[in-house]
Formats: C-alpha cells, sequence, structure tokens
C-alpha cells in the first residue's frame, strides 16, 4: 500500500506513515532528531503541554509525596519536551526512555533528567525498569499510527507502582483506527486500572487533534 496522506507537514506525514518496525522507527527519529524541536515547534505542537497539565490537575491522587518527591517515567521521551514542561511545574525526579538514542541523548541535554535511556523498544521496558517503579508516566506523541500497538498501554501500567498515574496521548487518527480503546476498556474492567480524566479531541499540533488520558492504577 502506498503512504496515506495523514498530514500536511511532510516530516510529520512520513512519522504517521512508518509501519511499527522499530528498527525503521529507530532510524527515522535518529535522521530527525536534530531538527525535530524546531520542526514540530513550528507547529504549534501542544502534546507535551497538556499531557504534563493533565497529570499535574491529579496529583494530589498521589499523597502523601509533593511533586518535587515523585519518580515520574516519560515513555517516549524525545526530544525531552514533556520532561522539559513537567520541570516548569516543580517535578525534579524524572527519568525518560526513547526508541531513538540521538533523540534520547537531545533529551538528556536538557538538565530536567535524573537518567536518560536510549535505545529502548516500548513493549521490552520492562527489561530496563523494575515493575511498580514509578509514581507517575507521562506518554506522549507515542500511541500513533506506525509507532506501537495498544497493548503498549499494559507495559507502562505494569511499570507504575499501585496507585500510580498515567497520561497518554493518542491521536484521534490513531484512536478510530487500531483497537486501543477496546484494550483501555478491557483494562478498565478487569480492575487493572481507572479512569481518571479524558480530554476528547484536544490540539495536539497544527493540522491535528489527539485525545488525552489519565488512567490510575489500581491498589
Amino acid at each position: 500500500m502506498g503512504r496515506k496522506h495523514r498530514s500536511d507537514h511532510e516530516i510529520i506525514n512520513e512519522a504517521l506513515n512508518l509501519d511499527g518496525d522499530p528498527d525503521k522507527v529507530r532510524r527515522f527519529y535518529d535522521r530527525w532528531a536534530g531538527d525535530y524541536d524546531s520542526d514540530v515547534g513550528g507547529h504549534d505542537y501542544a502534546g507535551p503541554r497538556v499531557a504534563a497539565e493533565l497529570l499535574d490537575r491529579h496529583f494530589g491522587l498521589l499523597a502523601p509525596k509533593d511533586r518535587a518527591g515523585l519518580v515520574v517515567l516519560d515513555a517516549g521521551c524525545g526530544t525531552g519536551l514533556a520532561g522539559t514542561e513537567l520541570h516548569a511545574l516543580g517535578y525534579r525526579h524524572i527519568q525518560g526512555y526513547d526508541l531513538s538514542p540521538q533523540m534520547a541523548a537531545r533529551a538528556e541535554a536538557t538538565g530536567h533528567y535524573d537518567q536518560v535511556i536510549g535505545d529502548v523498544d516500548m513493549m521490552r521496558a520492562e527489561d530496563h525498569y523494575d515493575a511498580g517503579a514509578f509514581d507517575a508516566i507521562t506518554c506522549v506523541g507515542v500511541f500513533t499510527l506506525g509507532h506501537v500497538p495498544p497493548e503498549a498501554l499494559h507495559v507502562l501500567v505494569r511499570l507504575l507502582r499501585p496507585g500510580g498515574l498515567v497520561v497518554v496521548s493518542t491521536r484521534t487518527e490513531y484512536f478510530d483506527e487500531t483497537d486501543y480503546a477496546q484494550v483501555a476498556a478491557d483494562m478498565i474492567g478487569s480492575g487493572a486500572m481507572r479512569l481518571v480524566e479524558a480530554i476528547e479531541s484536544a490540539h495536539y499540533v497544527d493540522g491535528s487533534k489527539s485525545h488525552f488520558f489519565a488512567y490510575q492504577k489500581a491498589g
């Protein structure tokens, strides 16, 4: 099948037409890393800010810790845009990982992370982190066509401590064209997590909208 037109922005359109193969995704983002911030910044990329603010609205559920004491994972951190937003809100123990080593290196260079690891496949993140290691997780721009399957949500929840929070963005086309809604509904139905807040069809980047979800792990 040929490449579909999913965005008027050429580089973003190319990203949305990846086929999910980790090696191809890694190479694509390694090539893009140097220009990523200027490219998405020029298109009013709001995803990291919306996700960070969504987490921050509900951090009280993680009491008795305060913002500075929470251990937060930025899953698929890219160049560190979400980590920068979290740091500005007062979070001081942020870790990150990304499939692309070049993107991860740029995130680490922001100085807003305790540790950033590159070359981490989302579906194999448990090879690098202990179950229950994090109070909260943000995952922005990863639940996107051609990147990861909806089942990656299971991985993220396993990395949370009981009662922890995970905030994810899902581009609207990803939500519509995959079984993400069913995967999340099954996890909620089984009691693994509960939905805390959903923001539907919010501005994500010029020409594209995203849903944002905050979930709390059972326990």
